[in-house]
């Protein structure tokens, strides 16, 4: 995932805790370094408008992103067009620019950033601004992801067969590591795992998920084969909505899956 979701997700919330716009420009780029960001910053300070500014640059996947704080669409798209520009001249543009204005648009999400991102990474031309539209962005039927976190090769490949059938996007990960690896890339709305997982356990995997949401609302289910009243107590604690022990239906886990979330 991008470090460019979490830190302007960060910012977003915080502007819409206090109910006010905020603009988001991403750009592609090539091999901005570290002198060029801050000589970049220095030049922009210089101008309108005097807005609180913040810049990143995801050198993995070449992409600039500003964020103006209280900002509209027509202001952010002022600005992209002077960031364009800038890089242009320093022969540092190698794409397409994305603005949106949050929540001017719509409520921001870590998902919607991430579209908005993925939708930018798909664009052929050069230097061409495309408004992001999170309205419409995010109401597209876009299958629902799960991340299945199992060890159990037999158990991930019957699942994943089931549930792809049922329309189902699905992520798999054999330990705990992987499986917060993936969560944190793929960002599901769902995660089923066992308790009993190498390397990271599931309660730990759990306790990484919980502090890594911020204001998201995964759903968790538990499968495993750990039937103890302990067990299910700590896994509730921990924040799971659900929790099935082995042998299972997977009739009654899609059913769950499905009322967890409607």
């Amino acid at each position: 995932m991008s470090n460019l979701v979490p830190a302007f997700f960060q910012l977003l919330s915080e502007m819409e805790a206090k109910q006010t716009s905020s603009g988001i420009i991403f750009v592609a780029c090539s091999n901005l370094s570290k002198d060029d960001l801050e000589v970049l910053k220095n030049h922009f300070e210089q101008e309108p408008p005097a807005a609180v500014t913040h810049y990143n640059y995801d050198k993995t996947k070449n992409i600039l992103g500003v964020l103006l704080e209280e900002q509209k669409l027509g202001t952010t798209h002022f600005h992209a067009l002077r960031v364009k520009d800038y890089l242009r001249e320093k022969q540092l543009l190698a794409g397409s620019v994305a603005i949106a204005s949050f929540p001017e648009n719509a409520r921001t999400t870590p998902q919607m950033l991430l579209k908005m991102l993925q939708n930018l990474e798909q664009q052929k031309s050069q230097g061409e601004i495309h408004i992001f539209d999170p309205v419409s962005g995010g109401s597209e039927k876009d299958p629902t992801s799960i991340l299945l976190v199992n060890p159990d090769q037999t158990v991930n490949d019957f699942l994943t067969i089931y549930l792809k059938r049922k329309g189902y996007q699905v992520i798999v990960a054999s330990d705990g590591v992987e499986g917060m690896q993936k969560y944190e890339e793929s960002m599901p709305d769902l995660v089923i795992t066992d308790l009993n997982l190498p390397v990271m356990s599931g309660y730990q995997l759990m306790e990484r998920i919980k502090h890594a949401e911020n204001d998201r609302e995964s759903k968790i289910v538990i499968l495993t084969d750990k039937r103890l009243e302990e067990d299910v107590q700590k896994s509730f604690a921990l924040g799971a909505s659900d929790y099935i022990t082995k042998p299972f239906s997977p009739v009654e886990l899609e059913a769950r899956v499905k009322r967890l979330i409607s």
